[in-house]
């Protein structure tokens, strides 16, 4: 199966993390950060969140390190983009017919929405086709 070819893409907290976490323990973390710049991307407010706490939870970062590098997510991406009202439902239903997380499953919907492709390094999010990894877009970019 052919995966389709976007211009613009969300990135998802998997493919963020990546840019501030320790390559040599990120699978593809040295592809990922070569496509800053190269690509078109956005991420979403849930972004944000998981970022901030895999860094000061996971990570033990100072609160002042996780302030810069979400400063610098918002730099790579923009203003995070938010659900809407309207994509309440069907975020609802890809998670029931995916067996996905409604947090994972809003990704793929504001994509979506935006007629973006989803980055991801979730294997959920992958496996459902849904998403496309950053190793499959990093070959063409």
């Amino acid at each position: 199966m052919t995966r389709p070819r976007f211009d613009a893409w969300i990135v998802d907290s998997s493919v963020a993390l990546k840019w501030f976490l320790p390559v040599e323990r990120e699978p593809d973390g040295e592809l990922a950060r070569s496509l800053v710049g190269r690509l078109a991307m956005r991420t979403t407010t849930l972004a944000v969140y998981e970022v901030g706490n895999i860094l000061i939870r996971q990570g033990g970062w100072e609160p002042a390190r996780v302030e810069a590098a979400l400063a610098l997510l918002g730099e790579i991406c923009g203003d995070p983009i938010g659900l809407e009202d309207e994509d309440h439902g069907a975020t609802a239903r890809i998670a029931a017919r995916h067996g996905l997380t409604f947090y994972d499953a809003s990704y793929a919907v504001i994509a979506q929405r935006l007629g973006r492709g989803l980055l991801s390094a979730d294997a959920d999010l992958l496996d459902a086709k849904l998403a496309t990894a950053v190793s499959d877009v990093g070959l063409r970019a």
